[in-house]
């Protein structure tokens, strides 16, 4: 018996106010971890999020990222990755 009760846990923890990104392969969520850094993003983490939207692209899949803040969805569409990436501002709970 773990402190869940019996449950399994279904999410990461996040630093807060962090992104999550989804990787979905046959409109099928797979996989999501939190983007570290989205809270205060810059250039490395748009890179990071650009090499997993190449990698999740050449394997069939894409990537979403929730929860993104204006910041970050500012810089994905700076630096024209809102074209391979997609954005859902909503809030990043689980």
């Amino acid at each position: 018996m773990n402190s869940l009760g019996g449950r399994r846990p279904i999410s990461v923890l996040r630093p807060e106010g962090d992104a999550i990104v989804v990787l979905a392969v046959g409109g099928t969520e797979v996989a999501s971890w939190p983007l570290i850094g989205s809270s205060h993003p810059d250039l490395s983490v748009i890179d990071n999020l650009a090499r997993l939207a190449l990698m999740a692209r050449r394997r069939g899949g894409a990537i979403t990222v929730r929860g993104a803040g204006p910041r970050l969805v500012r810089l994905i569409d700076f630096v024209g990755l809102d074209d391979v990436v997609v954005v859902d501002e909503s809030p990043a709970g689980f």
